[in-house]
């Protein structure tokens, strides 16, 4: 049984790990048998990024998503930000303890984060949620749900930061719970991103801070006028 009060860190060699007790399943000793057996698992949805992988595992009748991220930062903002916020999965495993700790059924369960220093490559471990992701026209149908899912991630300081339908898994129950989770730079300003991709795109209206929304529906105003000058469509 997971302890998600219970999150431990520790460094292993050039490894750091950050990972939730578990009275079964040792998490390390999981990951250990997927390096050695990496390339011999089910390879999930290819990334056309650089050095990002998920893929399928199977361990005692149970499935576990384990995705890799090799992909290196290269924009001074972005790594500027990173040095002043902190690693941004080693705070996603706090985050998500967070909702699991409070019953907050909205999204997936991370159960182990590792840093490599040499290969700068991070590895997590989620768990593997049943259900299919929704299509785009099925967006605005599961409209409520999706408004209270956000709205609830924005309470932990949460964002989607890319709101569509392989984003949000319908599980058999008929519940909606988000994944490919942001929580990474001004999260006060991105929420307001999922604001308009939801209003925009879907219909669907949440209460973000009326300043983030200025703030963005005028970059966005800008972004879209740079486009068209250049002969580009949205």
């Amino acid at each position: 049984m997971n302890n998600f009060a219970k999150i431990i860190e520790i460094e292993r060699g050039n490894i750091k790990f950050a990972y939730v007790q578990n009275d079964e399943i040792n998490y390390l000793d999981l990951f250990d048998q997927f390096l050695a057996e990496e390339g011999h698992h089910e390879l999930l949805d290819p990334s056309d990024r650089i050095e990002r992988y998920t893929y399928l595992i199977n361990h005692e009748k149970t499935k576990f998503i384990f995705k890799i991220d090799g992909g290196v930062e290269h924009r001074l903002e972005r790594r500027i930000i990173a040095k002043l916020t902190g690693d941004f999965y080693f705070n996603l495993i706090h985050k998500l303890a967070k909702i699991s700790l409070d019953k907050c059924d909205i999204a997936y369960e991370l159960y182990l984060v590792a840093f490599d220093k040499v290969t700068k490559r991070h590895y997590m471990i989620f768990n593997f949620i049943e259900g299919r992701s929704l299509k785009w026209e099925e967006m605005a149908t599961y409209g409520e749900q999706i408004k209270n899912c956000i709205e609830k991630l924005h309470s932990y300081n949460l964002v989607s930061n890319d709101i569509h339908g392989g984003n949000f898994i319908l599980t058999p129950e008929g519940t909606i719970k988000a994944i490919d989770l942001t929580n990474s730079g001004f999260i006060w300003l991105t929420k307001a991103n999922d604001a308009i991709e939801l209003r925009e795109r879907f219909g669907i209206k949440i209460k973000v801070p009326v300043i983030a929304m200025t703030i963005k529906k005028f970059t966005h105003g800008f972004k879209r006028l740079s486009r068209k000058i250049r002969g580009k469509k949205d």
